[in-house]
């Protein structure tokens, strides 16, 4: 089984699982994106509609992006809800995030969040690495694999094997040869991280 952690279908953030025949699971997520945080001001009750009508799997994507500045303290008190939402309803969270890993780091200690949260589409230090892992935050990689092999490699190095997921993301590539890119790099088995990373979802799953 292929578990895509992040992706998206007619513009919905899902997580997709594909199985070797290629049938496949589509599991919805739902949030608000730090790109689109500037006009909502719901309250939290307000919140939980959509995702109970969409029956979500995980919160996401949301996060921090500090590519979008004028929003930035806007997009710190949606996220803060979103985490709100994520812990009362027992979801796990799909976080986006561009130049904003301390202050991500600082709102996992800020809330005490329980739920797991999986940082998609990494691209940064190993130094960073350490410091989300010390905060139990699971890594997710895509193109990272293929826009820098080198600084791939130093990554993968550097991420537990039980703390990593892959992604496709809008890239438009099939997960399968995402895996088999991670499993090139890293030198080992395809099954091998096929199987470690079903693990990893089988915990998202028992987290609710």
């Amino acid at each position: 089984m292929f578990v895509d952690i992040h992706t998206h279908i007619d513009n919905q953030s899902v997580i997709k699982i594909v199985s070797e025949n290629f049938e496949e699971k589509v599991l919805k997520t739902w949030g608000i994106h730090p790109w689109d945080v500037r006009h909502f001001d719901w309250s939290e009750a307000e919140w939980k509609k959509p995702l109970e009508m969409t029956g979500a799997f995980a919160i996401g994507e949301v996060g921090l992006d500090k590519a979008h500045k004028e929003t930035f303290d806007k997009q710190i008190e949606v996220f803060e809800e979103m985490i709100k939402i994520s812990e009362n309803l027992r979801k796990p969270v799909i976080v986006h995030c561009v130049r904003a890993y301390s202050e991500i780091i600082e709102m996992r200690k800020k809330t005490k969040a329980t739920m797991p949260w999986v940082i998609h589409g990494f691209n940064s230090s190993v130094e960073t690495i350490q410091q989300l892992l010390k905060y139990d935050i699971y890594i997710s990689l895509g193109e990272v694999l293929y826009r820098n092999e080198n600084q791939a490699i130093k990554i993968l190095k550097d991420i537990p094997v039980d703390r990593l997921f892959l992604e496709t993301d809008v890239s438009g590539r099939d997960i399968k040869n995402v895996y088999a890119k991670a499993a090139s790099l890293m030198g080992c088995e395809m099954d091998f991280l096929c199987n470690k990373i079903f693990e990893n979802y089988g915990r998202l799953e028992t987290a609710h």
